[in-house]
């Protein structure tokens, strides 16, 4: 027990293990010396969620799991979405509906492997994975999901609940709309702009617009289909 400083809390709202793992990570990495006492708190029954199997344990952390209506949330107490998926949205909008979580009590995570411009400005929620790189001048909206070795280039606008999965390189002056998931390894090329709730897939190289809720992948990416 660390006696110099209090113990960090916080709440991870939603139970998806592969978020809960990257997200005591993080906060390990961030704090290796201080004690965290951490509350995953699930939304879901166990039959309907199939990441429980994954392991999320991380020394240094205290966790304690419970099932939402056994919660008596505490607002002191900074809160994460468990999803960096599209299940993100629906987390947030779930505990907001029912407990009056606004986008105001989520923290932000940086690894501090990653290397973020000063002049990045964020909304709330973000995390931003090991060994990414944000450029100059960017602008996140709410709850924004960068995975470990991205690059998101000067001047670029990704829309509230944007998810980049490992490896998206994306250049400078885009513009991804709200919802927009970029699947692992694609590329989307300078001044490119995606249309809010598109998904493109992992390998992909976006030379060119893609238009609002459609699935596009391909080099170059190509629309196939709506969703």
């Amino acid at each position: 027990m660390n006696e110099t400083y209090p113990t960090l809390r916080y709440y991870i709202l939603g139970q998806g293990n592969y978020a809960v793992s990257m997200l005591l990570d993080s906060l390990q990495a961030c704090f290796p010396n201080r004690d965290i006492e951490v509350e995953i708190i699930a939304n879901l029954l166990e039959a309907d969620n199939d990441s429980l199997v994954y392991p999320y344990a991380t020394p240094g952390i205290a966790c304690v799991e419970k099932f939402h209506t056994d919660w008596i949330p505490d607002v002191n107490v900074p809160c994460f979405a468990g999803s960096f998926g599209r299940g993100r949205k629906a987390i947030v909008e779930f505990f907001a509906a029912n407990y009056g979580i606004n986008p105001e009590r989520y923290a932000t995570s940086t690894h501090p492997t990653s290397t973020c411009s000063p002049t990045l400005q964020h909304g709330h929620g973000l995390y931003i994975g090991p060994l990414s790189v944000v450029g100059p001048q960017t602008h996140f909206g709410d709850f924004v999901a960068i995975n470990r070795k991205v690059s998101v280039g000067h001047h670029t606008v990704l829309e509230d609940y944007v998810g980049l999965n490992p490896g998206v390189d994306v250049a400078g002056v885009c513009h991804l709309g709200k919802g927009v998931i970029i699947g692992a390894g694609a590329v989307v090329l300078d001044k490119v702009k995606i249309g809010e709730g598109s998904m493109i897939g992992a390998g992909s190289v976006v030379t060119k617009d893609i238009p609002a809720g459609v699935v596009a992948y391909g080099v170059p990416a190509k629309v196939i289909r709506s969703i």
